[in-house]
């Protein structure tokens, strides 16, 4: 069933109708790709039990006589916390892989973590056998789309998977951070994975984190994997002191700074003078290099003739 007649079915609401269901019959084996949401369990919860169920979830109806949740995951485990034994539910009468792809193109009534949408997607795949150019045609989506949200599964190892769907990693910390990270170090991946999965780091801090680590070697990196938080916390610490020598210094010290900068750049300008400047060299290249020098001692002539105003008796 191609994207055109999904619309058609659904625009047919005699092959749909309400029912209520016994949650305990329910077929939830859906629920791996979805991320689970602490923080809006309690709320949703709260609106159960003051109003009821508003909306209803969606199943679709299967041989022998079964009932899966293709959309609706947290209602029903919201229902059970309130201690309901039922759920109303939109019955679809269609296969499974088309109630599938009709949960994914929904997107005006829920937006998808990119997570989720590759889980689902999987399971289009594996399980239904579809390739990724009928995915990508029945979703609306270029082919390069579905293969990208695919690979964010390939990339990351289930721990980290797990810690995802669990809610206690982010989706941005594992998308951006956990992914290029299990590639080049999959140890270090779950072993960060679980200290984010503590809740300790935030994701100015983690994104903070992953830049010194770029830059560190091999033994500062080991050393940054033993205690992510010590390292944050150090590096805060020697923030600080910084602060509180620049405080402490005020503008004179940060002009002792800038200028012992500019001297070791004048050191290292001279170093490099003859692989820069030879006999023989292109006249524009030379002329660029010469004009560069012009403006910088124009700088520093007109710096120092500052200085021999404001020092003048």
């Amino acid at each position: 069933m191609e994207i055109a007649s999904c619309y058609e079915l659904w625009g047919m609401t005699e092959l749909t109708h309400m029912e209520s269901l016994e949650i305990s019959q329910l077929d939830l084996r859906y629920g791996h790709t979805r991320i689970r949401r602490p923080e809006a369990l309690l709320p949703l919860m709260r609106s159960l039990e003051k109003w009821g169920q508003l909306r209803p979830v969606s199943v679709v109806r299967l041989d022998p006589p079964c009932h899966v949740l293709v959309d609706g995951y947290l209602r029903v485990e919201a229902l059970r916390r309130c201690g309901k034994d039922t759920v109303l539910a939109e019955v679809w009468i269609c296969g499974e892989m088309e109630a599938l792809v009709q949960v994914l193109i929904r997107e005006q009534e829920r937006r998808w973590e990119a997570l989720e949408e590759a889980s689902l997607i999987r399971e289009l795949h594996d399980r239904h056998e579809l390739s990724q150019g009928r995915i990508a045609r029945l979703l609306g989506k270029d082919k390069s789309w579905v293969c990208r949200r695919l690979s964010l599964l390939s990339a990351l190892p289930d721990e980290i998977l797990e810690a995802v769907r669990s809610g206690d990693l982010s989706t941005w910390a594992a998308g951006r951070i956990l992914a290029p990270l299990a590639r080049a170090n999959p140890e270090h991946a779950k072993a960060l994975t679980r200290t984010l999965s503590q809740g300790h780091l935030s994701t100015r801090e983690l994104e903070e984190w992953f830049r010194h680590y770029h830059k560190a070697n091999r033994k500062q990196r080991e050393k940054m994997m033993l205690d992510p938080i010590l390292f944050i916390k150090a590096l805060r610490a020697k923030e600080d002191e910084s602060r509180a020598h620049f405080l402490k210094d005020g503008p004179e010290g940060k002009w002792l700074r800038d200028m012992k900068v500019a001297g070791h750049i004048l050191v290292r300008l001279k170093k490099a003078l003859p692989s820069v400047i030879y006999p023989g060299q292109d006249n524009l290249d030379r002329r660029l290099l010469l004009t560069a020098f012009g403006d910088t001692r124009s700088a520093f002539v007109s710096l120092e003739k500052h200085i021999q105003e404001v020092t003048a008796p």
